[in-house]
């Protein structure tokens, strides 16, 4: 691999880094209410593995950006021990628990409005989802099903939220938040349960960005090797930076569902297939999903162009935190916690590193790589570990993604000129 970056260029990425959080900081404040389950609403529905390690892991990327983050969920005795401390923070994913932290998260973004900032929600869900009878789609918690009632009238309609960002990994997520085609119901009560319906749908929150793991009857999937659900594992790859096509510190909805269809796509003719389902709030559709340009935090892995194909970056726990496959041309950031060790793998090969302080700036170029020390963690799937990724992402690939959807794109790129 031919590294291109220089250190100049290094301080340079970072004060156009800085510069747009002075821009973006004074405006927007974040929350984040995570709700991660195992368990079914039927006995059909075998438990999840990996719901809770879902949980965790959204709650270890955004915990550092927001200022409160909640995390609804009971962790298996695996996941405790790759995240200690973190049950103590937890509470249980009930009706109960679920109410009282949206109060309080209201009231405290009630306070934001009154002082004239922008409170933005993350709403996230993984776990199991089910289509009823009726065709509303529900999400399962400890103590019964959250329908698509439950969300519009409980999380959707009170809320203080100037945005809200609703990430659903479930299998029938579209219908927890969309009815869609012939209800199965009486003829006597089919234009009534479609009224009732209509009155919940997303166009009467246009603060609203959804993020679905499906956009059709389709189960949602797991891959053992990371411990993780394969749409959530895309989506906190490119919250993290690997979607940035443009280079600007922020990852938009458009970046997003270009990025999750470059890396799912050598996978359309297995099993493990993703249909997902993007839409931006209408309120303002360039809205950003993340700008890591705020986030201080975090430190930042500056990867150049010259580096090319399919990465992934581990930490020490052995936990897969962000994946892509990187165009030659094209350079990117990935915005990760500090305290603890990194390596950045393909392949075969390894290069370890890990952050100072908050705040600081490896540059890949700088890295040593050395043959893969350890073996392949867990039962990989080979359809998902060879496939997944296997596209390259970057403006080529997004401008002719973007081009067929209803989705504004993002702004060229007016980052430093960084060839040599």
């Amino acid at each position: 691999m031919r590294l291109l970056l220089r250190a100049p260029l290094t301080a340079l990425w970072v004060a156009l880094l800085c510069s747009a959080s002075a821009r973006a900081a004074s405006q927007d404040v974040a929350y984040a209410l995570i709700i991660a389950h195992n368990g079914g609403m039927d006995r059909k529905q075998a438990p999840l593995r990996y719901a809770d390690d879902d949980g965790a892991r959204y709650y270890e990327l955004l915990a550092p950006r927001v200022r409160e983050a909640v995390l609804l969920s009971v962790l298996d005795d695996e996941t405790q021990v790759l995240h200690p401390g973190l049950a103590a923070k937890t509470r249980p994913p009930t009706r109960a628990a679920l109410k009282e932290a949206l109060a309080r998260l209201n009231t405290r973004m009630a306070e934001d409005r009154a002082r004239g900032e922008r409170p933005v929600l993350y709403f996230i869900f993984t776990g199991h989802g089910k289509r009823g009878a009726a065709g509303e789609g529900a999400v399962s918690l400890m103590d019964g099903p959250f329908t698509r009632t439950d969300l519009f009238q409980g999380v959707l309609a009170p809320s203080q939220a100037s945005f809200i960002h609703l990430i659903v990994d479930a299998c029938d997520s579209y219908y927890f938040v969309h009815s869609r085609g012939a209800l199965p119901v009486g003829p006597a009560h089919a234009e009534a349960v479609k009224g009732l319906l209509a009155t919940r749908e997303l166009e009467r929150f246009p603060q609203v960005g959804v993020v679905l793991s499906t956009s059709t009857e389709q189960e949602s999937h797991e891959w053992s090797a990371i411990r993780s659900g394969v749409f959530s594992h895309l989506v906190r790859s490119a919250l993290t930076g690997a979607a940035d096509v443009n280079a600007d510190g922020r990852v938009e909805y458009s970046e997003l569902h270009a990025f999750v269809a470059a890396a799912s796509q050598g996978t359309e003719d297995v099993r493990g297939r993703l249909a997902a389902f993007v839409r931006p709030p209408a309120l303002d559709r360039s809205v950003a999903l993340t700008d890591l340009s705020t986030q201080a935090a975090l430190s930042y892995l500056l990867v150049p162009p010259g580096v090319e194909g399919r990465l992934w970056v581990e930490d020490s726990r052995g936990l897969r935190v962000a994946e892509f496959n990187k165009e030659r041309e094209r350079s990117l950031v990935l915005a990760l916690p500090p305290g603890r060790g990194y390596f950045l793998r393909t392949h075969g090969r390894e290069a370890a590193f890990n952050f100072a302080k908050p705040g600081a700036v490896v540059d890949a170029g700088s890295l040593s790589w050395h043959e893969t020390s350890l073996a392949a963690r867990g039962a990989i799937q080979d359809a998902l570990r060879d496939r997944l990724f296997s596209v390259p992402f970057g403006s080529r690939f997004y401008r002719g993604y973007v081009a067929n959807l209803e989705l504004p794109p993002v702004a060229p790129e007016e980052g430093p000129d960084l060839s040599p």
